[in-house]
């Protein structure tokens, strides 16, 4: 039987009283305010005997938890017993008790109605189980929510006019300052430190050099103490203080309230001089970095399997000091530290070109492009007309200048994740039909007028782009520009290399990869990626052998492409003839 049938024919109305407060503070009294809202609470449970309520001997106090969000322990335990069904009524001492947010209530009397449980308030005299009731719970909560902003503009204001009379508005002090009697005063050790890191850093103009002297020396940011007594910070010294520390004009004398600068009554550490120098070099550098980060066409786009970010890392091979190799690293985070996972690495110019590859590639298909206009309720005569710009408009993608491509992969894809076996590229629905319908006026970029629809499709290319643990792939050695004719005789030696290595992996398959390279003096890298050229299209490897190969390829870019399986892709991605050419003609 029904958990709601049963309680109608034994009358018996099982009641959670719930309690809360925002503060820890007079909780260790013998009598606080959670056991008086419990008293009263239960009171109230008594007089409705009649109606069979019964009081549930569990607790639900939360104790120190803010009423703006619903991550509380014991109403999270509250909601988790009405979804098994052991509870029939929730009883509360006043509204603001349970939430103070009118969105969080909202969800809350759904998910109450849902289970068929009764939310009442005791001191507002009124329950859930009417239509009056559910209007006045809406007026109270909109009055209680109307509070909790008045608070945090009061709180707001406060804050604003502190900074604007020069005082310290809160929190630990920062480093290089002690706070005594809710003033700033110099703290000598740590000044010294703070100036070393203004005059290192106008020396030598990098951060990371001047963060590595710090960590040599053993420096450690700002040891404070709690009201409660306890010791906090005393870190080792990490990258993002010094950046920040070098940006913050609090070691000017000064306070910043959002945009607005104010005259502290705090004693400087730095003068005016030092303060504009270091400005000066970090603007500089900061536009620097901004040109740089336009030629990285997939920065806030790529994420690794594991859903780290991955952002590019800049190195200078040996002897070619002036041809930056880019990469794509993942982002380190605590979890993937404690789950003892290694940063997951994507040459730039090989994933750059595969994904503009394959979004060139889909939007050339005519017929996954209508097959993703009709789930968009795109039909008749406009299906027809934009259908037929399929060709034209991938061409022109991978036609685009790479700043503006830049800007259109921003627009049509939401995301890119890597694995270490495929890539996966999700492409906005909306944003793909707005290409195909743009006349190429101007620049397409992201659509910042409007809602954007939510729906996307997934590309899925089974294709090798991670160097994970430098152990499926091995960057080659940097090789000095060839003179003269294209180095075609190297390229088909890559054929017959793999042939040969396919050959011996077949003879001799109880080895291993390593002891199989050894056998032919290669690394267990460099044996792994030239036997993958087995998988080339047919075609492909036969205009290698006849010579016929297309400008710009050459055996690094043969050796490290990120191979898809499709063979389509393959000759995109390598600078092939779209389809094969037959003999006689097609």
């Amino acid at each position: 039987m029904a958990r709601s049938s049963l309680a109608e024919l034994t009358h018996n109305k099982r009641c959670a009283i719930y309690t809360r407060k925002s503060t820890t503070q007079g909780l260790e009294r013998e009598l606080n305010t959670l056991e008086a809202q419990r008293a009263i609470c239960s009171a109230y449970i008594t007089s409705q005997k009649h109606k069979g309520w019964n009081e549930l001997a569990r607790h639900y106090d939360d104790g120190g938890y803010s009423g703006a969000s619903l991550h509380r322990p014991q109403l999270q335990q509250l909601l988790a017993d009405v979804e098994q069904g052991l509870v029939d009524v929730v009883v509360v001492y006043k509204l603001d008790r349970m939430t103070r947010t009118l969105l969080d209530f909202v969800r809350l009397a759904d998910f109450f109605e849902r289970y068929g449980v009764v939310f009442v308030s005791i001191t507002q005299n009124f329950d859930t189980a009417d239509s009056m009731g559910r209007l006045i719970l809406n007026i109270l909560l909109t009055f209680a929510q109307f509070e909790r902003e008045m608070c945090s503009d009061r709180l707001r204001d406060k804050v604003r006019i502190a900074k604007q009379a020069g005082r310290w508005a809160g929190g630990p002090a920062p480093i290089g300052y002690d706070l005594i009697r809710h003033r700033l005063h110099v703290n000598e050790t740590e000044a010294a430190v703070v100036r070393q890191m203004f005059h290192r850093y106008i020396e030598t103009g990098n951060l990371t050099l001047v963060f590595k002297e710090l960590r040599a020396a053993d420096t450690r940011g700002k040891k404070w103490k709690t009201r409660a007594g306890h010791v906090a910070g005393g870190r080792p010294i990490t990258k993002a203080l010094v950046f920040h520390v070098l940006g913050n004009p609090i070691y000017l004398g000064k306070i910043r309230h959002r945009n607005e600068m104010y005259e502290g009554l705090h004693a400087p550490i730095v003068d005016r001089e030092t303060w504009d120098k270091v400005q000066e070099i970090r603007a500089r550098q900061a536009r620097i970095k901004a040109g740089r980060n336009k030629e990285h066409i997939l920065t806030d786009l790529l994420f690794d399997c594991f859903g780290r970010p991955m952002s590019v890392n800049r190195t200078f091979i040996e002897g070619r000091s002036k041809i930056p190799s880019r990469t794509y690293v993942s982002r380190q985070s605590a979890w993937a530290k404690r789950q003892n996972l290694k940063r997951l690495r994507a040459r730039a110019e090989a994933i750059e070109d595969l994904v503009v590859t394959t979004l060139a590639s889909f939007l050339s298909d005519r017929e996954q492009i209508r097959s993703m206009l009709l789930s968009l309720q795109c039909h008749d005569a406009d299906l027809d007309r934009i259908s037929k710009r399929c060709q034209f408009v991938g061409h022109r993608l991978a036609q685009t200048r790479r700043d503006r491509l830049r800007l259109a992969l921003r627009a049509l894809i939401a995301r890119i994740e890597l694995s270490l076996d495929r890539v996966k590229i999700v492409i906005r629905c909306g944003e793909a039909e707005r290409y195909l319908k743009w006349d190429g006026v101007g620049i397409f970029k992201p659509d910042r007028g409007g809602p954007r629809p939510a729906r996307t499709h997934l590309i899925d290319v089974p294709a090798t782009a991670i160097q994970y643990g430098r152990l499926l792939a091995m960057p080659i050695e940097a090789r000095k520009p060839r003179s003269g004719p294209h180095p075609a005789p190297g390229i088909k030696r890559l054929i017959k290399d793999a042939r040969e290595f396919q050959a011996l992996v077949d003879a001799e398959r109880d080895k291993s990869l390593p002891e199989l390279a050894a056998e032919v003096n290669q690394t267990a890298h460099r044996f792994a990626r030239v036997l993958r050229l087995n998988y080339l299209a047919p075609d492909i490897v036969t205009g290698i052998l006849d010579g016929a190969i297309p400008p710009g390829l050459t055996q690094t870019k043969l050796v490290q492409a990120p191979l898809p399986m499709d063979w389509a892709l393959q000759r995109k991605l390598l600078g092939f003839p779209a389809r094969p050419q037959l003999e006689g003609g097609e």
